[in-house]
């Protein structure tokens, strides 16, 4: 819900391609952390926004989304295209919330934001939450920290 007199838009496409046609204030970026493509998650949503027929398959009626992969979910992949993201993103800060089972690292985001100014980061400890059965633990914590990264830009 939008309440005021300015123009907005909307846009669906790649991050990565439309970060350099834009311009702002603040950008928020919260990207997969790990390698499991999230348009499965969402594929109800996307029929929805597409209003289209797809050609569904699976148990679960799932659409294709072979095209919609993302860099950020590959672990050969995520530092470069945040890396590119980050060098043609046109905004005054940009803020990034990321946790630290990630594929990047700490200093990968520290590095690659510090590109652009005056890095820092909040963190925020979380109990993590458990899908998994106890006896075959991917994860032996019971912790979890989420990070808030913030880069002022030159």
């Amino acid at each position: 819900l939008i309440i005021n007199d300015q123009d907005h838009e909307v846009f669906n496409e790649d991050i990565n391609k439309v970060a350099g046609k834009i311009a702002g204030d603040i950008l928020y970026l919260d990207p997969p952390y790990n390698q499991r493509q999230y348009a499965t998650n969402y594929h109800m949503l996307e029929t929805i926004a597409k209003y289209d027929n797809p050609k569904i398959h699976g148990k679960t009626g799932l659409r294709e989304y072979q095209n919609q992969k993302s860099l950020y979910c590959s672990r050969t992949q995520v530092k470069k295209a945040f890396k590119d993201l980050i060098l043609k993103a046109k905004a005054k800060y940009i803020f990034l919330s990321y946790n630290n089972e990630g594929l990047m690292t700490l200093d990968d985001i520290q590095e690659i934001m510090s590109l652009r100014g005056k890095y820092g980061n909040f963190t925020k400890e979380y109990n993590r939450f458990k899908a998994d059965k106890s006896e075959n633990r991917n994860f032996t914590t019971n912790k979890t920290v989420e990070y808030l990264h913030y880069v002022v830009c030159n």
